[in-house]
């Protein structure tokens, strides 16, 4: 049984590489291919820590790579080329390898897990994941003209889960609670943004992208050991220069 368990992350990247692009070869079956690839990361991960874990909290650490892999998918309805053919399967795979993997040594090979691994693939997938979502609630709205309630409903219901099931390991539930309205405050202005700012999709992305990274990282100055107040200031200055670099270089209708 340990065998089996042991191959069942590189089995499941490979079916959902295999699933992100079968789908685009089949456009009138959106989206009921890739739908299963969310799906497969929670049931593997969950047959992985049977009776190692509680499921909850097995559950608690696949959702943030579930949530990314399903912004790949909602994505597909707008991208095109090689993003759909080679970079969001690749993206779909590799996402869900590397986090069943990091379970699976989590739980049955600890002196090999890298320390906070699953926390900071976690951490990171958290702008990746709001990327691909502003950018298809935003296209919905431009090419499909849906309703502008969209990328608002959808960021603030992503960016509240994220920020919910991404919190430090120590957090009280009341400083979840908290910063999970907070997320849920971020998401509906990233929604908004993606509303009235004249830009292109990918510009719209991005800077819902690093405006959830900044205020991720902006939690983590009040968790010990706390940052020299040097190291603040200029993560400061670099998340406002590229801001500013991305206005001023962005293509603005």
């Amino acid at each position: 049984m340990l065998l089996l368990l042991r191959f069942l992350p590189f089995i499941a990247g490979a079916v959902n590489l295999a699933l992100f692009a079968w789908q685009p070869r089949l456009p009138n079956a959106y989206p009921w291919i890739v739908v299963w690839a969310p799906a497969l990361i929670l049931g593997t991960g969950l047959l992985i820590a049977q009776r190692r874990m509680r499921p909850g909290e097995a559950f608690e650490k696949l959702l943030p790579p579930a949530i990314a892999v399903t912004s790949f998918g909602y994505s597909l309805l707008l991208m095109e080329g090689l993003w759909v053919s080679v970079a969001l399967p690749l993206l779909a795979g590799g996402v869900t390898f590397v986090a069943l993997e990091l379970l699976f040594l989590l739980i049955y090979r600890p002196t090999r897990y890298p320390v906070n691994g699953m926390s900071h693939l976690n951490l990171s997938l958290v702008p990746v994941a709001i990327l691909f979502a502003q950018f298809a609630s935003v296209g919905l709205t431009v090419f499909v003209h849906a309703s502008r309630v969209i990328p608002v409903a959808v960021m603030a219901a992503v960016t509240a889960l994220l920020f919910h099931v991404t919190s430090h390991v120590e957090a009280t539930a009341e400083h979840r609670r908290r910063w999970t309205a907070l997320g849920a405050w971020i998401g509906v202005h990233i929604g908004l943004l993606g509303i009235f700012l004249p830009v292109n999709l990918v510009f719209h992305g991005s800077l819902a992208a690093v405006v959830a990274a900044f205020a991720l990282r902006t939690r983590r100055y009040g968790i010990a050991p706390r940052l020299a107040p040097r190291f603040v200031v200029a993560e400061i200055i670099v998340a406002a220069a590229l801001l500013i670099a991305m206005a001023t270089t962005a293509r603005w209708a």
